[in-house]
């Protein structure tokens, strides 16, 4: 057996957000509040942005500067529905709202001061351009308590009030486009695995069912050397309010081609394939572990063993498609309900595995994820 071992008057003030430290959201989302939320969003080197009264002009246009977007101030704040005044003499700019208190940075300074009076180290100095202050986003946001999300493709930044963080949160993936994030990964075995033996593979691809020309899945494959072999997929979902619980429900579609009652080297190709589900406040990562003197790739969560869960992570069924009659892949759906409590960041993550206990190859497609999330009574 295996061990389980275990993300101004005469100044325009801009914030800046590093953009590899914000969550990435894909998918179609929806979210559901008591009250509109307050947001503003930024492209890089464009003076345009936008927030909830339409599209704006800026003196000067964000930017990336070591690592960290830098984007005007007096824009995000009064478009986050703060105010914000100008001290020729200090050089310094205090914002005020009913969420943080005051926030004061000076010109030229690498620091922030809170409420509490706390120095707060900024990765960048707050910096003037065409008359206009731009500040770390990333850090004007964490002050703030405000929600940001980074769009790569767009080179966009957008920071959303969490006053008015959804009290729910609909998430619906199909993979028509593309992977809408997701991510593919494997664990329980070595770190020196031959990858001609294991043929893992993880992609988006259609699924293989009769006449199916438009049907895009996730899928998953690999062939069990090493006793156990744990595929999965996981997803970091934001937008939710910081250090809160959620009731989260998951539902998602499996196809598989295993027939029930069969019998395989070490198990079952389908009783022996046991799905999990896991609802998570950081993200589940396969890590380089040491085990008897040997490196293995093990789950940085408890996912259980093989038909055992884990702490983390929970059986919800297996491989077997519902007719054993009936040539091919077929649809199985899968139903889970946790609850979480949301990191730091306004995060959960969403993990779905096969433990396969079959010492063969298994191949499975992965379709119509769906997450619904409510705060919890």
């Amino acid at each position: 057996m295996r061990k389980k071992n275990l993300m101004l008057s005469s100044l325009l003030v801009a914030t800046a957000i590093s953009a590899g430290s914000a969550s990435i959201v894909h998918g179609a989302e929806s979210q559901s509040a008591t009250a509109a939320a307050s947001a503003v969003t930024f492209k890089i080197n464009d003076v345009l942005y936008s927030n909830n009264t339409g599209k704006h002009s800026l003196l000067a246009a964000p930017y990336v500067r070591n690592g960290s977007t830098m984007v005007p101030v007096r824009a995000a704040v009064e478009s986050l529905g703060a105010s914000i005044s100008w001290n020729n003499k200090d050089r310094m700019i205090t914002l005020s709202g009913k969420a943080f208190g005051t926030i004061k940075f000076t010109l030229n300074s690498s620091y922030a001061v809170n409420a509490k009076g706390e120095k707060i180290k900024l990765p960048e100095q707050v910096r003037q351009a065409k008359g206009t202050v731009f500040v770390p986003a990333r850090s004007l946001a964490a002050l703030m308590g405000a929600r940001l999300q980074w769009e790569p493709a767009a080179h966009t930044v957008t920071l959303t009030s969490q006053a008015n963080t959804p009290a729910s949160l609909d998430s619906n993936y199909s993979f028509a486009k593309d992977t809408e994030g997701w991510k593919g990964g494997f664990a329980d075995m070595p770190t020196n695995y031959n990858k001609e033996i294991y043929e893992l593979d993880f992609v988006r691809s259609l699924i293989p069912v009769p006449n199916n020309t438009s049907n895009y899945g996730l899928k998953l494959s690999g062939h069990n050397r090493s006793d156990d072999l744990f595929m999965y997929l996981s997803k970091g979902i934001e937008g939710f309010k910081p250090n809160t619980s959620y009731n989260v429900n998951l539902k998602f579609a499996m196809y598989t081609e295993a027939g029930g009652g069969s019998i395989g080297i070490g198990g079952s190709p389908a009783e022996s394939i046991f799905l999990k589900a896991g609802i998570l406040p950081s993200e589940p990562l396969s890590v380089p572990t040491s085990s008897s003197g040997e490196e293995y790739y093990r789950m940085n969560v408890d996912i259980g063993s093989q038909g055992t869960g884990g702490k983390d992570v929970k059986v919800i069924g297996n491989a077997a498609k519902p007719d054993v009659n009936k040539e091919g892949y077929q649809r199985v759906e899968f139903d889970y309900n946790a609850k979480v409590t949301a990191n730091a960041k306004g995060q959960i993550f969403i993990l779905i595995g096969s433990d396969s206990g079959f010492e063969g190859l298994t191949t499975l497609y992965f379709d119509d994820i769906k997450v619904s999330a409510k705060v919890a009574d």
